[in-house]
């Protein structure tokens, strides 16, 4: 009586058709009372009812299956009291089986499901979709043009913004999650979503299923302030920094995979990553290094309650704000990298994976880059960038990590690499969807549904990976300083194998951001920094600083001692395993600059000054100007000077980004 058509449903019309006539037979054999097989036949049709209900039958089927059975009951009942054999009693049950026959396919629609009845997904017993389900289903199958499916579950989202959609494709139909992804605009258009509303769309656990998740309400317009959460976290586990579209949080991890970060101006960029920066200092098994090319912008709310005297420690391990700087930065990290590669192995090995296990006496280092545009602009910062892609190639299973950002992902600001080997991705709005198209690879996302500031797009994961939109917490300098504060005590230090690899650079790093700090707290007569930060370092200056220039030795005592720390400048330098590595024009400039101090000091004529060097610089424009040249021109002003003097201050000019860049054929330019 389902009115399928199967030998299961023709065997079961036959048992219906002859089991009422045998048990009224044998009720008049054995002359057993009406009001037993009248109880028989009552109990039988409850219990059909109720088993229907519990499936999920439509109303017209359970009608007409109770109508059957009452029917069928009624003939046994009347046939055990009367006899079966009477022609009037055959006639009545062979008719009312022949009228049964008839009119089932009037109220069982052909494709009813039978309970247990797989529907070509393992595990999935659907029933017929009605409501919600039953719209949707029409409305993908004829949008995205894909055989039946079947919605096995709805889920609404606990705060009644959306729902989720369960879809299991037609079996052997070959459709798969990403025929829905592409018609996810069309599907939010015809169903009527308000202005940015995203469908999205993942692949299910099993392959040939779809997660589909439907926003109807837009719930990302406003700020959502960071919770007052100050709490210490691990770098292994997920860091919250914002909600999805259904108000779950927002969270990234960042002990393997590097991150790339990118927004236009306005759109909400650097919160993102304040709230990121902040995340990693309330790591106990964390340190941050900062490549700030804004002048160190970034840093002063995290930096400002240490200038303040509030904590004793910078909150910030590390901070570089110019090409030279960051460049430091990424080739001790990359040299950290190494060491760990070889001195942690078999402490890796007894892990039992392929990560160092950090803690908070081996703490992962993550370098956060901010505009990452800047590092193209010259020789110098293009070779930052390479270094900084190397930290970011070696330095996965070794725990240095590297986050990018920059105003437009293109491959002018972006390299490939640092696309393709970020498995964290988030994007905010864009000018143009190209650039975010190269950013998001595969996704079918629009800039223009980032309708406010502070949305961005999440991809956690490879191209294919799930993309989702989400609202970044809102941070301010008053809560930024108060977890710097709240957090002082659980910051952990380089480990001493990573101090050593460091070296002077690693040691002198808070003494070359001296002058910054000091110029933030109010002191306007912060000085040059201490001679003690090598000069192969080129970051004796603090962030939005130019060097201060040298001056000449008074006394015969300061040059001696110039010469002596000359020396043991060049004794470090050449103990470095990075001068095998130092390309030759660096080299030359670095030793020229050593060497320089080492040479006497020389009476030179009147109206000399080592300023002389950089006017003439400026004066010669792109084309630069040689030593030789420099000498010629000052002898025709009237100034005599040596040749060995010229080279020293050129030298240190050149080296310790006093001014003067080094151009090819051994001519500088200001």
């Amino acid at each position: 009586m389902d009115g399928q058509r199967s030998w299961e449903n023709i065997a079961s019309a036959v048992i219906a058709t002859a089991g009422p006539l045998v048990g009224a037979g044998l009720c008049a054999a054995w002359d057993v009372p009406a009001v037993v097989p009248a109880t028989l036949a009552a109990a039988a049709v409850a219990g059909v009812a109720v088993r229907d209900r519990r499936t999920g039958r439509p109303w017209s089927e359970r009608a007409f299956r109770l109508a059957s059975g009452l029917a069928a009951g009624g003939w046994t009942t009347w046939s055990a009291f009367t006899g079966p054999w009477h022609l009037a009693n055959l006639v009545a049950g062979a008719g009312a089986a022949l009228f049964g026959a008839f009119v089932a396919p009037a109220f069982v629609g052909e494709d009813a499901p039978t309970p247990g009845t797989p529907t070509g997904t393992a595990g999935a017993q659907p029933g017929v979709p009605t409501g919600r389900r039953a719209v949707w289903k029409q409305r993908i199958e004829r949008i995205a043009r894909v055989q039946p499916i079947t919605i096995t579950s709805d889920d609404d989202w606990p705060l009644g913004t959306g729902f989720t959609l369960h879809v299991a494709f037609a079996a052997e139909s070959g459709d798969s999650w990403e025929a829905i992804d592409g018609v996810k605009h069309r599907l939010g258009a015809a169903a009527g979503l308000p202005r940015g509303c995203t469908i999205g769309v993942s692949e299910g656990d099993i392959q040939g299923t779809a997660v589909v998740r439907v926003p109807t309400v837009y719930a990302l317009a406003d700020d959502v302030p960071a919770p007052a959460d100050y709490s210490p976290l691990s770098i292994w586990n997920d860091l919250p920094i914002g909600v999805n579209e259904d108000k779950t949080p927002a969270v990234v991890n960042l002990r393997q995979a590097s991150g790339l970060i990118a927004s236009r101006r306005g759109g909400g960029k650097t919160n993102l990553l304040k709230v990121l920066i902040e995340n990693l200092l309330r790591c106990e098994d964390n340190l941050t290094w900062l490549a700030d090319l804004n002048g160190g912008g970034l840093a002063v709310p995290f930096m400002l309650p240490y200038v303040d005297g509030d904590v004793d420690e910078p909150p910030i391990d590390w901070v570089a704000d110019t090409p030279e700087k960051v460049l430091v930065m990424a080739e001790v990290a990359a040299a950290i990298a190494k060491d760990r590669k070889a001195r942690y192995a078999a402490l890796t090995a007894r892990a039992g994976g392929d990560l160092l296990p950090v803690t908070r006496d081996l703490p992962q280092i993550t370098i956060v880059v901010d505009e990452s545009a800047e590092l193209d602009g010259d020789p110098m910062a293009k070779k930052a960038m390479q270094a900084l892609l190397m930290v970011q190639r070696i330095g996965r299973a070794e725990a240095v990590n590297v986050v990018f950002s920059a105003l437009r992902p293109t491959q002018d600001t972006i390299p490939v690499p640092v696309r393709k080997q970020t498995a964290l991705k988030l994007a905010g709005p864009m000018d143009d969807d190209t650039d975010l198209g190269y950013m998001m690879a595969g996704a079918k996302v629009r800039s223009a549904d980032l309708i406010h500031p502070g949305t961005f797009y999440l991809r956690r994961g490879d191209v294919g990976a799930p993309v989702r939109q989400i609202k970044v917490y809102r941070t301010t300098p008053a809560r930024i300083s108060m977890m710097v504060r709240a957090t002082a005590g659980i910051r952990p230090k380089l480990d001493r194998a990573g101090q050593q690899v460091g070296g002077e650079a690693y040691a002198a790093r808070l003494e070359s951001l001296r002058p910054w700090l000091d110029r933030m707290a109010g002191k306007t007569d912060a000085g040059p920094t201490s001679a003690a930060s090598a000069s192969w370092q080129r970051a004796a200056s603090g962030p939005g600083t130019v060097a201060a220039e040298p001056e000449a030795p008074a006394t015969d005592a300061d040059r001696d001692a110039r010469r002596e720390a000359a020396r043991a400048k060049l004794r470090r330098f050449t103990a470095r395993m990075e001068v095998s590595q130092m390309p030759k024009d660096r080299l030359d400039d670095v030793f020229g600059s050593l060497v320089a101090d080492l040479r006497p000091a020389e009476q030179d004529g009147d109206g000399w000054r080592p300023e002389l060097l950089l006017d003439l610089a400026r004066e010669a424009g792109p084309e630069g100007i040689g030593p030789t040249e420099m000498q010629r021109k000052l002898a025709d002003r009237g100034i005599t000077v040596s040749m060995k003097t010229i080279n020293k201050w050129v030298a240190k000019y050149a080296a310790e980004d006093g001014g003067l860049r080094k151009l090819d054929g051994g001519k500088y330019t200001a």
